[in-house]
């Protein structure tokens, strides 16, 4: 991994946070992967662009609009850009409103995010992005 792969996926983020959803999915590998943890309702793997979206928008649909995964600490680990994110929203039905932390751990391809797997526990995150524990 190099500091160019923890830039590209800042700023799949930050257009996903700008609202502009089809320069994210521009920026992602063609082939992009994402990987819900298991404490998720909908807990798949969604291959391709247009899955990766599907993914984001069955999670984020539960959501009032501003939706927000917010990146906080990208770390260059050997084997993948491991993230703390920060989700931070407001449930559509409810009005409560979500902050949580989960870990992002992403392999680029070709200068492109490519996949991501998402975990509950930092720890986990870590271990699959070869860094040492905490």
């Amino acid at each position: 991994m190099s500091a160019g792969d923890v830039e590209a996926v800042r700023e799949v983020y930050e257009a996903y946070n700008a609202g502009d959803y089809e320069r994210g999915e521009e920026l992602l590998h063609e082939e992009v992967e994402l990987h819900q943890w298991g404490a998720v309702v909908d807990s798949d793997v969604y291959k391709g662009r247009q899955e990766f979206v599907r993914g984001l928008v069955r999670w984020t649909s539960g959501f009032e609009p501003g939706f927000q995964y917010l990146p906080e600490d990208l770390v260059d680990g050997p084997a993948g850009v491991l993230m703390r994110c920060r989700l931070r929203g407001r449930g559509r039905a409810s009005g409560a409103e979500l902050e949580e932390l989960t870990w992002h751990v992403w392999e680029v391809r070709d200068g492109k995010p490519y996949r991501c797997a998402v975990y509950s526990e930092e720890a986990d995150a870590r271990a699959a992005a070869g860094l040492p524990s905490g």
